[in-house]
């Protein structure tokens, strides 16, 4: 699979059940169905997070295409009550995943609340160590 934005392959990280598919090009993560909800299990907002991403709203942003089926995603925000604009991302109309551009997934995860020494946030330092993109929301 082919990341929307660089059309770099997408290479495929693991932790317990939850599969990440990252661009090393532009920092980009590609999440199946689900798989936002796996790494947000434990974290404080996920009801919250879970309920923000369901509401999807028209944003100016470049239009990306799912990786998997090639139509174009919609765009949504994820974001918590009383958290700003909150982050944007985009996902697959036909369900076939989100996508996050560089530096997404470390906002929702900061956005999230888990508690400090949660899996997610050593799997995200071992991971994207060194990669200081920032989110582009």
């Amino acid at each position: 699979m082919n990341c929307p934005i660089c059309q770099n392959p997408l290479i495929a990280l693991e932790l317990d059940q939850v599969e990440v598919d990252h661009c090393r090009a532009c920092g980009g993560v590609w999440l199946d169905p689900d798989e936002m909800d796996l790494l947000l299990e434990g974290s404080a907002g996920r009801e919250e997070i879970r309920a923000s991403l369901e509401r999807g709203e028209p944003i100016d942003e470049k239009t990306r295409r799912c990786p998997i089926c090639r139509h174009k995603m919609e765009k949504a925000r994820v974001r918590r009550e009383g958290g700003g604009a909150g982050i944007q991302i985009d996902r697959c109309g036909r369900g076939h995943g989100t996508w996050l551009d560089g530096g997404e997934l470390h906002a929702i995860v900061a956005l999230s609340e888990f508690p400090e020494a949660h899996r997610i946030h050593e799997f995200l330092q071992a991971v994207f160590r060194g990669d200081s993109r920032e989110t582009r929301a």
